[in-house]
Formats: structure tokens, sequence, C-alpha cells
């Protein structure tokens, strides 16, 4: 895994000389704190989070911090907004957002609500 990261590092510094290992580092973060953040404090805080809502939670959370950084930083008018912004904050709340709204659309199995009962009462 370290020679993948090294091979990474080496082929960044050619393709994209002005962007720094720093930032390639933060973008990864953002991308693991999006995803996986909004999973784990819904899950903990709220009964009512599903696995779909979960897992719309994942990939809506990875898929917006590439679109932010690539796509809105780059728009005419928006782009500075999201580049003092930066990635974390929208795509994070989008994530959190969207688990909201699948887990209500398909709520979770009743015996997944059951077993959490069970769990709470021991």
């Amino acid at each position: 895994m370290a020679f993948t990261a090294l091979i990474i590092a080496i082929v960044m510094n050619y393709v994209s000389p002005d962007r720094q290992i720093f930032w390639v580092i933060i973008f990864g973060w953002s991308g693991i704190a999006a995803t996986f953040c909004p999973v784990i404090i819904l899950s903990l805080f709220w009964k009512g989070y599903s696995e779909k809502g979960a897992i719309a939670s994942m990939f809506s959370g990875f898929v917006s911090v590439i679109l932010f950084n690539f796509v809105f930083k780059e728009m005419p008018d928006l782009g500075q907004y999201f580049i003092a912004l930066d990635v974390l904050a929208p795509s994070f709340a989008i994530a959190m957002l969207i688990g909201v709204v699948v887990s209500k659309i398909f709520p979770p199995r009743a015996e997944a609500i059951k077993m959490n009962k069970e769990i709470d009462a021991e």
C-alpha cells in the first residue's frame, strides 16, 4: 500500500506539479469524512436509519466531494464560494440529508428495529 501511495505521489507530481501532497491528503480525508461520518452519526443517534439510507449517504458523500472539488469549484460564478468554503461541509450536509430522506422512503426492516430495542433493553 505504501508503494502504491508513493507511485500515486510521483504521478501527481508530474501530472499536476502545482498540486502539493498536502492537497491530495486533504482531499482524501474530506472524501473519507463525507463518506463515513454521516453514516456513523445517523446510525448512533437515530433508530430510523436504514441500510439503504446508509448506502445512499456513503455514495452521495463520496460523489459530492468529487463534484464540489472538480466541477463546482471550476464554475465561473459559484466557484469562488466553494473555494472559500472547502468541499467537506457541503458534502457532509448532502450525505446527511440524503441519508435521512432515503431512510424515510425506505425505513429499516422490522427485525432490525426489534433487535435494536432488545440491545437497548440489556
